[in-house]
């Protein structure tokens, strides 16, 4: 525990969900023609989907009598009411699938963070997307949601590489055991961020042309620096393979008090009009534990590290704290994980009708209560009163 981003589109909402990796594999299957459609359009379709999947949930909710029921909330008016009885301060939200998908901005995402920001609330980014430093993240959010410039600061961003850079540090502090070398599996956004807290940073990206295997006499012969690294950090990497693999267990072996730390275990993402599963960074996470014998700790959502670290590093209170995401198993689970009175779930994402009701068919799970939120309303829009 620490202290502490013209384009064409397709006309189903599975098709336009298909060019996120932040979308669902439970949506309509059907495959329509593609048409090019302007951004605007995107996000008015966005809008009416995330409607017609709320009319869903409410009649989802209304046949069964599941033990825990979300409030069901379709309007401006209700959430403004709902949020002013509860009195709501802090705002942190979901990024891909909650404000913007790939490069189309949510319905009134843009109002909605300029109001909430103007009138003196907390607002707060929270992804496990480690592939970008803070900055880069808040510059993809001015230029996808159109905000101006000066709104946003950098510490508004929270994102796994920053908070594992962050962990490694409040051990360095607590252990004083120097923690300076840190092995990398993950993209450059991830190295920035822990060479910006000062850590010295081996693997990472791969240099064009690096093998991607390795031989039983080539990792024998191997010429691993005499110095023991002193952590190792997963992230996800699009170029990770058996030679990364190789390396990555031999540098635990040699220090087996290295800290191992994962970005997210997320198992996979979703893309195409068929919603292929991507790997996630949960699948690289497995990898290294099941080669090395040893467990990662997670600093991504849900985690408790996670939640420890945002409610006291950012003197929150959970009763007067909101999480908006659109994943059960992450942004959902987070919010009701640290204790935040509000863990809310918008479906212009990852989650939809079916995939509440394969949660209600599992009431008896252990999970079931961590991932059953606390409201529902079709998009993050509805927060700000419309034009």
């Amino acid at each position: 525990m620490v202290s502490g981003w013209t384009v064409c589109r397709s006309l189903t909402r599975k098709q336009r969900l298909g060019q996120s990796t932040m979308s669902s594999a439970r949506g309509n299957r059907e495959s329509n023609s593609v048409v090019c459609k302007s951004t605007t359009d995107i996000t008015e379709s966005i809008r009416l989907d995330s409607e017609v999947e709320m009319q869903r949930v409410a009649e989802l909710f209304k046949a069964n009598s599941p033990r825990a029921i979300p409030l069901l909330i379709h309007t401006h008016d209700q959430l403004a009411s709902y949020m002013s009885s509860n009195q709501i301060h802090n705002y942190l939200f979901d990024c891909d699938g909650v404000l913007y998908r790939g490069a189309d901005p949510m319905p009134s995402a843009s109002r909605t963070i300029e109001y909430l920001i103007k009138s003196g609330k907390q607002v707060f980014f929270v992804t496990n997307n480690a592939s970008s430093t803070r900055m880069e993240l808040k510059l993809k959010l001015e230029k996808v949601l159109n905000l101006p410039r000066g709104l946003m600061k950098e510490e508004m961003m929270i994102g796994s590489a920053y908070v594992a850079s962050r962990y490694l540090t409040s051990c360095l502090s607590k252990k004083s055991n120097n923690i300076r070398r840190v092995h990398v599996i993950g993209t450059s956004g991830l190295c920035q961020e822990l060479q910006s807290a000062g850590f010295d940073i081996s693997g990472g990206p791969d240099i064009i042309g690096t093998a991607c295997g390795m031989s039983r006499d080539e990792l024998a012969a191997y010429p691993f620096p005499e110095e023991e690294i002193d952590a190792m950090v997963i992230g996800l990497d699009p170029d990770f393979n058996y030679r990364k693999l190789c390396i990555a267990t031999v540098l635990l072996q040699r220090n087996p008090h290295a800290i191992l730390v994962a970005t997210n275990r997320d198992s996979f993402d979703l893309v195409g009009v068929d919603a292929r599963h991507l790997p996630g960074n949960g699948a690289v996470v497995c990898a290294v534990e099941s080669a090395s014998g040893r467990s990662a700790i997670n600093v991504g959502k849900p985690s408790l590290t996670l939640a420890s670290w945002i409610m006291e590093e950012y003197k929150l209170m959970g009763e007067e704290t909101m999480m908006v995401g659109d994943r059960l198993d992450t942004d959902v689970a987070f919010g009701n994980t640290a204790g935040m009175k509000i863990s809310a779930l918008v479906l212009t994402g990852c989650a939809t009708a079916t995939d509440i009701e394969e949660l209600l068919l599992n009431e008896e799970k252990d999970d079931y209560r961590d991932m059953m939120p606390t409201i529902i309303f079709p998009h993050v829009g509805c927060i700000v009163r419309p034009k």
